[in-house]
């Protein structure tokens, strides 16, 4: 009895192990995902100034030009909510699988989706 006993522990360490294998896989995923998520909001963020600065001098717009075009732009899709309407998904181009389009590369094989323009994708 006791030898079933062990086996049936040994069958539950091994399960336990291979939930914490992929525990451990997805949380560098994530990391990568995070990395690359912080990259493009800095260079928005850069952008984003460069362009304000370009506009708020060389053409005398207003902050209250900026919140009005945003507003303008947030509700052409009908809803404010702070996002741009966008398709919110992609295929992609290597293995063909549906993917979130904010996806920095496809879950499935791992294709890089970022095509290094940084108000896209």
């Amino acid at each position: 009895m006791s030898f079933l006993w062990d086996f049936f522990q040994q069958g539950q360490i091994a399960k336990g192990q291979a939930t914490a294998d992929q525990a451990s896989l997805k949380s560098r995923n994530n990391s990568g995902d995070i990395s690359r998520l912080e990259e493009r909001i800095d260079t928005l963020s850069l952008a984003t100034h460069a362009m304000w600065d370009i506009l708020s001098k060389n053409h005398g717009y207003t902050e209250n030009d900026l919140l009005s075009r945003m507003e303008e732009i947030d509700l052409r899709d009908g809803v404010k909510d702070g996002k741009l309407s966008a398709e919110n998904s992609q295929n992609c181009p290597d293995c063909g699988h549906r993917l979130k389009k904010r996806r920095s590369n496809c879950y499935w094989c791992g294709t890089n989706l970022s095509d290094g323009n940084p108000f896209t994708g």
